[in-house]
């Protein structure tokens, strides 16, 4: 336990974003928290599970929307992207997310940027990402499901 404890503050300490696999029930949650809590980030932490997050509105989550944007969008919204800005965004069951929606995620983690649903102005982000699974990414990879590349 003590290694582990040690292999955490060293990937806390990096700056890059972190994937955490395991059966449920195996810790990966309090793993994402112990990550962010040691790497000294000012911001939150903020949770999302992916897996409960609808296919229409898994963008709209993640990058935020405009007023006007859809039908019912009556406000503007930051998304969890930037509710975390400066601190960890825990993406829960990431093997879960829409194909189309990991393109967006893979580019908003290049780039830093986010761009909200219904504007072209991307906005700069300061998160770091801590993303888990239970499900096997090799597998989904290979029957085109996962990005290899995310």
């Amino acid at each position: 336990l003590r290694e582990e404890a040690r292999v955490l503050a060293r990937v806390a300490a990096a700056r890059i974003p972190v994937l955490l696999l395991g059966e449920s029930g195996s810790g990966k949650e309090i793993a994402a928290r112990a990550i962010h809590e040691l790497s000294g980030r000012a911001g939150a932490l903020v949770p999302v599970n992916c897996g409960a997050i609808p296919d229409g509105l898994v963008e709209s989550q993640l990058f935020g929307h405009v007023r006007g944007a859809f039908s019912g969008a009556t406000r503007d919204e930051p998304g969890v992207f930037r509710a975390a800005d400066r601190g960890t965004l825990f993406l829960d069951e990431i093997g879960d997310l829409p194909l189309a929606s990991q393109v967006a995620l893979l580019r908003c983690l290049e780039a830093g940027v986010v761009t909200p649903v219904g504007t072209t102005r991307g906005l700069a982000v300061d998160t770091r990402v801590v993303a888990a699974t239970n499900r096997p990414l090799e597998a989904l990879v290979d029957a085109g499901t996962f990005r290899a590349d995310l």
